[in-house]
């Protein structure tokens, strides 16, 4: 299809996206086909080009970690394959992070693909720990940040969750505004780590009232919430307060929810009790076929960004395959991104 002086971005991005998604097959069928010089060339300039041409309107991401064998180039070659504007690399822990040499960041820095960076004050495995020197924290942090070049900085992971952050609220609070701080010096945005789905859905009830508070409850699995007047006060109410007051660009939240009125609701009540634009760094379903509502929520919410959790589990599926092929979501999230319809 030959191009011309009126082809929009989104034709553009489309063409491009078609002639990755067929040299990505060709090398699935064929080992040696992505090893040639030439080929590899044309296919970094096939995934510089589909990303970066929609990215003004496109909040979709995917959250994507390389396989045994695999390294990012492949990664970011998939995702420029589906047309997301957005990749969240795994967690950096601080306990573990090197300021040597970055493979990672090498790969991934010729794709276009803006980067969600989580960092995390620990180690894989073991909940974050607030940091004993702030300062020390915030040059890390800042280090981190010059390695990576994130366009986002995703503070800590699930912070209202003890199996994940076991400090305080205030903790919490210091840790963020200290992160963000570096974020924004290297005029980079800024987010909390993620306010997991149960907290979520929770605050969202509290928002509402009467019947309307009883559909959301059974549209999010939580009928036994019907009648209730209120529900225990949690660590999530303090939260709350912080995101509001901290310098923060969005609320990030975790959704695993397959109602995609329900995903509405939420992103309104909570922008209202924060003031503060929505977010996700992990959105996830369990049944393919309310991929495509649930990003449509996604988008006519005005979620900064909305990257889909592609890990396999009780609540997620992987939009790929071992041999890097479309599996249902994946196919459900691919025909959602071709047209946004």
């Amino acid at each position: 299809m030959p191009l011309h002086q009126g082809s929009t971005p989104a034709v553009v991005s489309r063409i491009a996206t078609h002639f990755i998604l067929r040299a990505y097959r060709m090398g699935v069928r064929n080992p040696g086909f992505g090893h040639h010089e030439g080929m590899k060339r044309l296919l970094v300039l096939l995934a510089l080009l589909s990303p970066s041409l929609a990215r003004a309107d496109n909040p979709f991401g995917v959250a994507l970690w390389p396989a045994a064998g695999q390294d990012y180039g492949l990664v970011a070659m998939r995702l420029a394959g589906l047309g997301v504007a957005w990749y969240r690399p795994p967690s950096i822990y601080l306990d573990h992070w090197r300021p040597d040499s970055c493979p990672a960041c090498r790969a991934l820095a010729p794709s276009g693909l803006s980067l969600a960076l989580t960092v995390r004050n620990g180690e894989p495995r073991h909940a974050s720990a607030p940091p004993t020197d702030m300062a020390a924290f915030a040059r890390q942090v800042g280090a981190v940040l010059d390695q990576w070049k994130p366009a986002m900085l995703v503070v800590e992971d699930e912070e209202d969750q003890p199996a994940r952050y076991r400090g305080s609220p205030a903790d919490y609070k210091a840790e963020l505004s200290a992160a963000c701080a570096e974020a924004h010096r290297r005029h980079a945005t800024c987010s909390n780590g993620g306010l997991s789905f149960q907290n979520a859905i929770r605050l969202t009830w509290r928002g509402l009232k009467g019947e309307l508070a009883c559909d959301y409850a059974k549209r999010v699995g939580h009928a036994d919430w019907c009648g209730q007047t209120s529900l225990p006060d949690s660590t999530d109410d303090k939260l709350i307060e912080i995101y509001r007051s901290s310098p923060i660009d969005a609320v990030n939240i975790h959704w695993f929810g397959t109602d995609a009125n329900a995903l509405s609701q939420t992103l309104d009540i909570l922008a209202k009790q924060t003031g503060k634009p929505l977010m996700s760094n992990e959105i996830g379903v369990a049944d393919a076929t309310h991929v495509r509502p649930v990003m449509r929520a996604a988008m006519a919410g005005h979620m900064v960004t909305a990257i889909w959790y592609s890990v396999d589990g009780a609540e997620s599926q992987s939009l790929f395959d071992n041999l890097g092929r479309l599996r249902p979501a994946g196919e459900e999230f691919a025909h959602q991104m071709s047209g946004r319809k």
